[in-house]
């Protein structure tokens, strides 16, 4: 059974397994020029886990920690766009305007304002900055307001 090169077509006797742009292909002696050799992974974990089993490669135990935790202690109030409407107009600031001076594209911030996209954690900064609002709101658990 003779294959056929996946590049060119040519029929090929002497199949070649090179990686070109991330795909595998099996190619002719003059197409494999054209990408890198593939060389199958049993090959590479041995080599890896040679390294690994050297005591010279153990990371300090401050670094395996395979848990990572995270705390929300403050949300994007639900009205951000309300809040950011108001207080660009009470300062008769246009959208362009607050825009620029924020260093965003105008439709992005016309977006936030209508409430068409929730702005991430870092534009919410800036546009606290600069209007002088408070977008984030702190969580407050049921077990401090049932304490009275």
């Amino acid at each position: 059974m003779s294959s056929f090169c996946e590049l060119c077509g040519n029929p090929i006797q002497g199949l070649k397994t090179v990686i070109i742009d991330g795909s595998l292909f099996n190619v002719c002696l003059s197409c494999s020029k054209r990408g890198k050799a593939y060389q199958p992974p049993t090959a590479k974990k041995q080599v890896l886990k040679q390294t690994h089993d050297t005591p010279s490669f153990k990371k300090p135990s401050m670094f395996r920690s395979n848990k990572i935790d995270i705390f929300d202690e403050s949300v994007l109030k639900p009205e951000f766009a309300k809040i950011i409407h108001q207080a660009r107009m009470k300062k008769g600031y246009t959208q362009e305007y607050v825009a620029n001076k924020i260093n965003e594209k105008v439709i992005l911030f016309k977006k936030i304002e209508s409430g068409g996209i929730k702005p991430d954690e870092l534009l919410c900064k800036k546009i606290e900055r600069f209007l002088g609002i408070q977008l984030y709101q702190r969580l407050v658990e049921e077990d401090d307001e049932d304490e009275t």
